[in-house]
């Protein structure tokens, strides 16, 4: 760990291509588009995009523009889909680099329709359709003119509707299968009106590994890839996925303290530790756990009583499993959480290293 850093975030080459391989003969014929918000749930937006485009994967989503152009200088030929921008957002470039928009309402069609004049160059885009979510998209009663728009704008080569999507809870078999419906109703009409979508895509991580008949052109798939669950259902063990992220810190003071030794570890609340985590937790030293006892703004307790700690020694929060550690998920699970809130708050501003 280099001077001045909290902590150490190795994250494993090997195990982001495996788990995107996986994730992609799982889904096929579905093409994977692999999520890489949150700087790549903090593994690493540009790092975690040269390894995957260097492993063969062509499509990735980006949610918001600047994310977007970091992929795109990676990968100058993929996909990258993007669908939250605001006012202040440079539609023109993200038209002229070729980055798929996706579109949610009628003022956003027209926004983009209104850069793709000045640009000279289609836009491509991707209309959404609220399903039942209500995540953004346009509602039901409204599709059928927002999708007549959209054909007359391709037909006079202001836009290129490329693709059609939408979200779903995955929150049941039932409540899914209502929002296929309702997706393949809405895909009717889009027909209706001519366009013919190359691309339709409704399904992410859980719901593209569980449902066939969610997968559609391509899924879009984020946790899974950096093996980590995206929330309660099936989880990256059971699916045989590996941690990418290993998470780690070090040992800066020992001392006894009310009859326990406790080695303190420079992780705290302004790191992104929970308080909760204290009598929740458990982290890994010379390949044993030990609970955390107290975490406070800039640091955190370790009670090693009956092992052995010395000053510098790693101190490993979750991972693999190699040096002994729990996993992301049995953090999650023992504080209430999901796994890719935590690794975004911990390991974003830690220090970065990427082995093979």
């Amino acid at each position: 760990m280099s001077r001045g850093s909290h902590a150490r975030a190795v994250v494993s080459r090997s195990a982001l291509i495996r788990n995107a391989q996986l994730v992609a003969q799982r889904v096929a014929p579905a093409e994977v588009a692999i999520v890489v918000k949150d700087n790549a749930y903090a593994h690493g937006v540009t790092d975690v995009v040269s390894t995957l485009s260097g492993a063969g994967f062509r499509r990735f989503g980006a949610l918001d523009l600047a994310t977007a152009r970091a992929v795109r200088d990676e990968a100058p030929d993929a996909m990258v889909f993007a669908w939250v921008f605001g006012e202040e957002d440079d539609l023109d470039a993200a038209i002229a680099t070729h980055v798929d928009l996706g579109v949610s309402y009628p003022s956003m069609l027209e926004r983009v329709s209104e850069a793709a004049r000045r640009t000279g160059d289609r836009a491509r885009v991707h209309l959404k359709i609220d399903t039942g979510l209500h995540r953004a998209g346009v509602l039901a009663d409204s599709w059928p003119g927002f999708v007549r728009r959209a054909a007359e704008l391709q037909h006079e080569g202001v836009i290129d509707v490329t693709g059609m999507w939408t979200h779903i809870a995955e929150a049941s078999f039932e409540a899914d299968s209502a929002a296929i419906d309702r997706f393949n109703a809405a895909i009717r009409q889009a027909h209706s009106a001519g366009l013919h979508p190359r691309v339709r895509h409704l399904a992410a991580s859980a719901a593209s590994f569980e449902r066939s008949d969610a997968r559609y052109d391509m899924v879009r798939v984020g946790a899974f890839v950096y093996g980590i669950a995206p929330g309660d259902g099936i989880g990256p063990e059971q699916l045989g996925l590996t941690p990418a992220l290993t998470l780690s810190s070090t040992v800066s003071s020992v001392e006894t303290v009310n009859r326990r030794t406790i080695a303190r570890i420079p992780v705290g609340q302004v790191n992104g530790l929970y308080s909760e985590a204290a009598g929740a937790t458990h982290v890994a030293i010379r390949d044993r756990r030990f609970p955390v006892v107290r975490v406070s703004s800039t640091d955190a307790d370790v009670d090693v009583s009956g092992g052995e700690a010395a000053v510098g020694d790693e101190v490993y929060l979750f991972g693999n499993g190699a040096h002994g550690e729990a996993s992301l998920q049995v953090w999650a699970d023992a504080m209430g959480s999901i796994g890719e809130e935590i690794v975004i708050r911990l390991a974003r501003s830690a220090e970065h290293i990427y082995v093979e």
